[in-house]
């Protein structure tokens, strides 16, 4: 088996963190990091997506691209957006293009979606909730992350017709994926309790980073957390398993798919990537019913 050579923009994130778990170090890939800053413990090649003659030297050589590099607050302004999540889109796919890169996967959102939620939420987090939205529905964003995220789309979909390379481009709208400390439905939650050392939540911003602390376990706030977690959450290894999917096939041109664990609650799709894919999520947030312990958890709270 040869080995594939896989750039992945912005991996230092919650994103890379679970490629960073769960891919780096397995013998069928070889992958280069391009990020804006120096990272202690990992090489990487650094410059700004937004800068195309910075970034372009990193794509030669490269069989596949992994693009999670971008402004991934929710609730940013325009202005804050335009550079690193519409050039820098454009500047990847460009030098994926001219580098004549075989395989693009690109970081959506489920924030393009994300109107739906605000219409029919906190009923849209129980189980019997009848919304199940596909690579088909109508994209309706929430604010201008989730429409640059569109945009982002639609540029792949439409060079995916005009252009010879990337050769097979993958729009993957990722719901909830946490650190490996809260990498689990009980994560946010949980991560209100713990009075902030984290950051903000990667593209999925439910909270602002102020309210950290606020609320205790138990109370009406942690449980809203918890049953939308349960709803949307992707856990690391499924989120990786899914990037994996998208470097092995060798039939899509282009495609949208939705990066969520199997949970029962979710309202995104998961059968188009099972189907064209082979996507096999192991996890489902509603099988948890309780965060997980030290010691001795009960085994419905166990993956």
């Amino acid at each position: 088996m040869s080995t594939q050579r896989v750039l992945i923009t912005g991996p230092f994130g919650e994103a890379g963190e679970a490629l960073r778990n769960h891919l780096v170090g397995k013998e069928r890939y070889e992958f280069t990091f391009l990020d804006r800053n120096e990272h202690p413990d990992y090489e990487t090649h650094v410059a700004d997506v937004s800068n195309y003659e910075e970034i372009r030297p990193a794509f030669d050589g490269q069989d596949a691209v992994v693009h999670l590099a971008a402004q991934s607050d929710a609730g940013a302004e325009f202005e804050d957006i335009v550079q690193p999540n519409i050039v820098g889109t454009y500047n990847v796919l460009k030098a994926a293009q001219d580098a004549e890169v075989e395989k693009l996967v690109y970081a959506s959102s489920q924030r393009v979606m994300g109107l739906y939620e605000e219409d029919h939420a906190p009923e849209l987090y129980e189980k019997d909730h009848p919304l199940l939205l596909d690579h088909e529905s109508l994209p309706k964003p929430d604010g201008y992350y989730g429409a640059s995220k569109v945009f982002g789309e639609n540029v792949l979909r439409s060079h995916a017709r005009r252009d010879s390379y990337p050769k097979r481009l993958f729009s993957l709208r990722i719901s909830s994926v946490r650190t490996e400390r809260y990498d689990h439905p009980y994560g946010d939650a949980e991560r209100g309790v713990d009075r902030g050392d984290e950051h903000k939540l990667d593209g999925d911003e439910v909270w602002d980073q102020s309210q950290t602390g606020s609320w205790e376990r138990g109370s009406e706030e942690y449980e809203r957390m918890v049953k939308r977690l349960k709803a949307t959450w992707t856990s690391q290894r499924d989120f990786a398993h899914l990037i994996e999917c998208c470097l092995q096939n060798e039939t899509v041109t282009y495609d949208t798919f939705y990066a969520v664990s199997d949970n029962e609650s979710r309202w995104f799709d998961t059968e188009h990537a099972k189907e064209v894919l082979g996507y096999e999520p192991k996890d489902d947030g509603c099988r948890w019913d309780g965060p997980p312990e030290a010691e001795d958890p009960s085994p419905e709270s166990k993956r």
